[in-house]
């Protein structure tokens, strides 16, 4: 069944609009309670809405009510690893007063997907994939984004320790 379910991906070009569509559809308040864990775009479209990240806080510091307690590692992670992958340009974006982001929420949910996109295509790549596209199935939980990112922020300090003192000689 894993092999039918791959085929049907060639053809689903035009069915991802529709799924993103769909995901940032639904409206805010109880509908993302449907979904158990909450997307990054979901996270970032909640930050911008809330003005909480004109002040240039740092995304993993932000408090939201999507993420519980129990999951705030992965959501540190998930947003370090947002950090990482954000243009300057949709930092600002993200980063605008709250009256800008509502005038522009359209451009919100389109910046929010992208960066979301952006982060499973990164992690593919650390992971080896030969091609890092992610696939329909994967999803951009911020916990399960957090969790991949995770492996690779601590393969990369253990490998950056050596690097660094490297640097310094």
């Amino acid at each position: 069944s894993c092999a039918a379910g791959v085929t049907g991906l060639e053809d689903s070009d035009d069915e991802d609009g529709g799924v993103l569509g769909m995901i940032s559809g639904r409206g805010g308040g109880d509908g993302g309670k449907n979904r158990k864990v909450p997307y990054i775009e979901d996270i970032l479209i909640e930050l911008a809405k809330s003005g909480d990240l004109t002040d240039g806080k740092k995304l993993h510091e932000a408090d939201l009510d999507l993420v519980n307690r129990k999951d705030r590692s992965q959501f540190v992670n998930a947003m370090k690893l947002v950090e990482e992958l954000w243009t300057e340009e949709e930092e600002l974006f993200l980063r605008s007063s709250q009256e800008e982001i509502r005038e522009s929420l359209e451009e919100l949910k389109i910046i929010a997907e992208t960066v979301s996109l952006r982060c499973l295509t990164k992690l593919n790549e650390w992971e080896g994939r030969s091609d890092p596209t992610p696939t329909g199935h994967q999803k951009p939980s911020f916990v399960s984004v957090g969790t991949r990112a995770r492996r690779h922020f601590v393969a990369r300090k253990k490998s950056g320790e050596e690097t660094s003192e490297d640097l310094i000689g």
